[in-house]
């Protein structure tokens, strides 16, 4: 063969590998619909809206664990138990609300579904460990506390795996006095559990045994977090905080912009560590900038802090506004590990919520005119790979 010939013929049998070598890794995410529960009161349907003829919004959470599928609807008063195809194995319902499941309690034949009835007045927040499923929901109007002008009306219900109720947290632990509003509710992987709340000028947190007994109660005043060094600054706003799941540690995203009379700064993001047994902040990191084109016009994003993923990995996620969503996971040193796109049409979405498992799986609930959409992105296999 002519060299020159040879040269073209080696150049053409190597290229698509020179290719997709140079744009390294495959950088979108692809999505996998698990099913779609239509909207309703019936036993299998989830309702968003407080009445059929209401536009008025409710809320609604995910969590998955061991190939089961758990969602909640605050308005309809109801907690489904599904597999990842969509199947019914055990719902929880207020029987105020919904009508009487009779499909489910024929008594002459074994019914595979657990079926049980909790009079729920506001579910927000889901979390399981240990077959144990921790509801936060809203108390009965006689048991509610003002304090200093803050709402007290959430506990945290405990059911076993099947569906008989155990007992409930509050502040001070078994049967205590309700919390005021959850904004997150997480089970480490001892069974120890975190609630964050937000009584309006700062955040609680209260860390509790698994048996229940409160170990520790953090205070997190909007005046005493960590503030940038330099000056021009306004006071850094707690975007999200999260537990460490092996550790008795907390980490708080907090976001930084600048003053009016500073428009040369950029709005900036950080990672803290704070160590509990410590009593004290051990380190952070910068968060990048997402960069996002909205008009014509360049503007700095914020990515929303999903999580700690493993012993050495963190989850963030944020939007362009465009239908893209871009993931960046981070290692405790704050390199970026790896970075993906998800698209997700944002057109018809009336809600969405994300859930993050303890291994990084991914998933979504998004309420959409045909009904609560499940899906899910298998970024537990890219944690997998960085978490060594």
């Amino acid at each position: 063969m002519h060299r020159s010939l040879k040269t073209l013929f080696l150049f053409l049998l190597i290229f698509p590998f020179l290719f997709f070598s140079c744009g390294g890794e495959k950088k979108v995410l692809e999505r996998e619909d698990l099913f779609i529960l239509p909207l309703g009161y019936m036993a299998d349907e989830l309702n968003y809206f407080i009445r059929p003829d209401s536009r008025l919004p409710g809320s609604s959470d995910l969590f998955i664990q061991d190939g089961r599928v758990y969602l909640s609807s605050s308005n309809s008063g109801k907690i489904l138990v599904l597999n990842s195809y969509g199947d019914l194995l055990g719902f929880y319902y207020s029987p105020s609300v919904n009508p009487k499941p009779a499909q489910y309690l024929n008594e002459e034949h074994d019914n595979p579904v657990v079926v049980k009835k909790w009079n729920f007045r506001g579910i927000e927040n889901l979390a399981v460990s240990d077959n144990i499923l921790l509801v936060d929901d809203r108390v009965d109007k006689s048991r509610v506390l003002m304090e200093n002008g803050t709402l007290h009306n959430r506990i945290i219900l405990r059911f076993d795996q099947k569906g008989h109720f155990l007992d409930f947290l509050g502040r001070e632990g078994l049967s205590g006095t309700p919390f005021s509003f959850i904004r997150d509710l997480t089970v480490t992987d001892e069974g120890e559990i975190v609630v964050i709340t937000n009584p309006g000028t700062g955040n609680l947190v209260y860390w509790f045994s698994k048996e229940g007994k409160l170990l520790y109660k953090i205070i997190l005043d909007q005046n005493e977090l960590p503030s940038m060094d330099e000056e021009g600054w306004s006071p850094g706003i707690p975007e999200s905080i999260k537990p460490d799941r092996k550790e008795h540690k907390l980490y708080i995203k907090i976001d930084y912009f600048p003053r009016n009379d500073r428009p040369e700064l950029s709005s900036r993001s950080r990672l803290y560590t704070l160590n509990l047994d410590e009593e004290g902040y051990s380190g952070f990191f910068d968060v990048p900038v997402l960069n996002v084109e909205l008009d014509g016009q360049s503007l700095d994003g914020v990515y929303e802090y999903l999580g700690p993923v493993g012993e050495r990995l963190h989850f963030f996620l944020g939007t362009d506004f465009n239908g893209r969503y871009h993931l960046s996971i981070m290692n405790n040193d704050g390199a970026v590990k790896a970075t993906r796109t998800m698209f997700i049409r944002d057109e018809g979405i009336l809600f969405r919520r994300f859930f993050l498992s303890d291994k990084g799986l991914l998933a979504g609930v998004f309420y959409e005119a045909e009904g609560a959409r499940v899906s899910w992105w298998r970024t537990d296999k890219i944690a997998a790979r960085y978490d060594k």
